[in-house]
């Protein structure tokens, strides 16, 4: 069974190819369908596993989705994307990689494995990031890409269900229509609609302030949010969720519709812990800023309005295996904080979109209380400049585009405060394309680079159902002073299992996938000490340069040891870590054996190594590029979150972090911001 699609969709897929030569093309497939082959059943397979095993990738049309979705990605990847496949015609490389001079597209099955293996394992960091980021995209769609009936073949073989329709709820926000060029007259202009531009555009709305909120994502909510990845992606997260450092060694999340990362992020609430603040306090400069009981009154207030609470946190199968583990180990075991309310574990998929209204997002609430109190919102609004007259931020200036009529307009909003609140990533480039020069903006990047210790368990765990993060543990936390790791889970749906698995051949991978429903990830969410930046490229789009530094690959890797040792006194049967040679660890019933084997696991995963694409890492946390402080000379952004040298311009999100939190960000951007628009009400606007 393969995908279908419409007449207008097929020529849609054709048409997404065209950035690549025929016969670009035709290497293009003749890579996908050697990841993703038609293989032999196992003997007295059934007849949907056997179909399973003989699907290929040309079955699913897996190359023209690939190619679809890279010729997005603006010329500059496209580019690269080229040149690597010029790699397979080259017979320097064939001989080179697989013994042979012979072209890619006429060797044989083994040989192309071998050709791909030297590639994913090439002491050249290019060939390695030329090999994932083509694998892990057609390991994604092979296993996310739905049929006209919205499933895909192989989920049955998974044991993974398709999801329902979306409920028949009606929208409580109706966004400003702009269909001619427009002005906008209001006090307050608020650039983002996430952690930081919610919670500000409520707290001015009810303040009485006449408030301006501009979303680049459009309007999701309960009555239309799709649970399929392959859809959701691309309406949920910048870039259609293929966010990632130029060189591919950190894949990065991060949300884009109304309500931003809170609509899709996993609900963990977590205050900034007193060390972290201390520390803030005494690099920014800013003595009294991040230590004073003002900030935890805005905590205790943002907790109040978002509901956080403990009840609604109860572990499914994967929650409770960390919590079970590390108990039993004499670790640190906790019970997250969840902003969710009436949260029933029914689904499991609230990273795309809580369908029940459990999920106290900004949407659900700030956003809510703005739009009760006038506010006019605006989606699909991009900012492009801000307005700036002797000095002071006076509006900005953005463009709309009308999903109905493809059109964009221009739009001007005229306002006494604008508040930047775009994300760690986004915020300093329109700081920068506004003519504002600070030698900090866009640098001190942090992600709290995450890597994934996998357990095998003898049970379903069915990683995609139930309370996505509920169970946690602080023990590494203070490896060196404020520096270490949380150990937390991560829900995993099977588009993203078929990203994240190694590759280390066709068949091992067609098996490996076999045993997602038994599979349980423990994440090690690790404190960066180490920073990147951010740049822009020639489509105004970031560009970011991060590499985890050697101080912090050695807390992941300690991190990946402890992951090990929680899954198997939590009862796994095997234990995996996601680099591109084979690393895993089968349990051993005689206590002996087993340190033994954990010993050597642990050297293992060493030899392995932690450097860009050997081993898969992800980042649902931007920050720092806007940091605080006391001075213009270190920092962008003052006490009260205001740019350096211009007034009534404010930044509220992730980029003041003075550093990296340690925790998931959402409730200190939220307090940050809580505590900036209390000032904010003071001004004469």
């Amino acid at each position: 069974m393969g995908i279908t699609a419409s007449t207008a969709e097929e020529t849609k897929k054709r048409e997404g190819t065209n950035w690549l030569t025929p016969k670009e093309f035709s290497l293009l497939e003749a890579i996908c369908d050697t990841l993703l082959p038609s293989l032999q059943p196992p003997a007295g397979s059934s007849e949907a596993l056997s179909a399973y095993y003989r699907r290929c990738a040309h079955d699913l049309h897996i190359a023209e989705l690939v190619a679809d979705k890279l010729g997005q990605e603006g010329p500059e990847v496209q580019a690269d994307i080229r040149l690597f496949l010029s790699l397979f015609t080259a017979p320097p490389m064939g001989l080179l990689l697989a013994g042979s001079a012979r072209p890619f597209v006429d060797l044989p099955q083994e040989k192309r494995e071998q050709y791909l293996l030297a590639l994913a394992n090439s002491p050249v960091k290019p060939f390695r990031q030329g090999f994932q980021g083509l694998k892990r995209l057609a390991g994604l769609l092979y296993f996310s890409a739905i049929d006209e009936q919205g499933s895909n073949p192989n989920w049955a073989t998974l044991e993974f269900e398709a999801p329902p329709p979306p409920p028949d709820t009606p929208q409580r926000i109706t966004p400003v229509a702009i269909s001619r060029d427009t002005t906008l007259e209001a006090d307050v202009v608020v650039i983002g609609s996430g952690a930081g531009g919610g919670v500000v555009a409520g707290e001015l709305a009810r303040a009485g302030k006449r408030v301006v909120v501009l979303e680049k994502g459009g309007y999701n909510y309960e009555g239309n949010f799709s649970w399929h990845e392959e859809q959701a992606m691309p309406e949920l997260f910048l870039k259609r969720g293929a966010l990632s450092t130029k060189d591919l060694g950190v894949i990065m999340l991060a949300g884009e519709t109304l309500g931003g990362g809170t609509v899709v992020n996993w609900m963990t609430s977590f205050r900034t812990p007193d060390d972290v603040l201390a520390e803030w306090e005494q690099s920014s400069g800013l003595t009294g800023r991040f230590t004073s009981s003002q900030l935890q009154d805005s905590f205790a207030a943002v907790e109040r309005r978002i509901r956080v609470n403990v009840e609604n946190s109860q572990h499914n199968p994967q929650n409770q295996k960390l919590f079970d583990g590390a108990t039993r180990l004499g670790y640190h075991a906790g019970v997250i904080p969840r902003n969710a309310v009436g949260c029933e574990q029914r689904c499991g998929s609230c990273n795309l979109g809580c369908r029940y209204g459990c999920s106290q997002s900004t949407l659900k609430t700030y956003l809510q209380d703005a739009y009760d109190h006038e506010a006019q919102i605006l989606v699909r609004c991009s900012a492009e400049k801000i307005l700036i007259e002797h000095g002071r931020a006076v509006g900005v200036q953005a463009s709309v585009r009308d999903t109905r009529t493809g059109e964009t307009s221009s739009l001007t909003v005229r306002a006494g405060v604008v508040v930047v609140a775009a994300g760690a990533l986004y915020s300093p480039l329109l700081l920068r394309r506004s003519g504002i020069e600070n030698p900090h903006i866009g640098r001190h990047l942090r992600l709290h680079p995450t890597a994934i210790s996998v357990g095998v368990y003898p049970e379903k765990i069915n990683a995609w159902q139930g309370v996505l993060q509920s169970a946690y543990s602080s023990q590494f936390a203070h490896l060196d002073r404020n520096y270490g790791y949380t150990l937390e889970v991560a829900p995993t749906h099977p588009g993203l299992f078929g990203l994240a698995t190694p590759w280390y051949s066709a068949r091992n991978f067609r098996d490996e996938m076999m045993a997602v429903s038994h599979l349980a990830s423990v994440i090690i969410l690790n404190r960066d000490k180490g920073e990147g930046s951010v740049s822009m490229n020639l489509a105004g789009e970031p560009v970011v340069d991060y590499t985890v530094s050697r101080y912090d690959r050695k807390h992941i890797l300690h991190g990946l040891r402890q992951g090990a040792r929680i899954h198997l006194a939590a009862g796994a049967e095997r234990v995996i870590s996601l680099q591109n040679k084979p690393t895993d660890l089968i349990r051993s019933e005689q206590e002996s054996e087993q340190r033994q084997r954990l010993r050597d696991f642990d050297r293992l995963m060493q030899r392995r190594g932690l450097g860009a694409n050997r081993v898969i890492m992800f980042s649902a946390h931007q920050m720092g590029t806007c940091r605080m402080g006391a001075s213009a000379k270190t920092s962008v952004t003052d006490e009260h979150q205001r740019v350096h040298g211009v007034e009534g311009l404010f930044v509220c999100d992730s980029s003041v972090f003075p550093s990296a939190c340690g925790v998931n960000p959402m409730l200190s951007i939220m307090a940050l911001a809580h505590n900036a628009s209390q000032y904010m009400k003071t001004l004469v606007l």
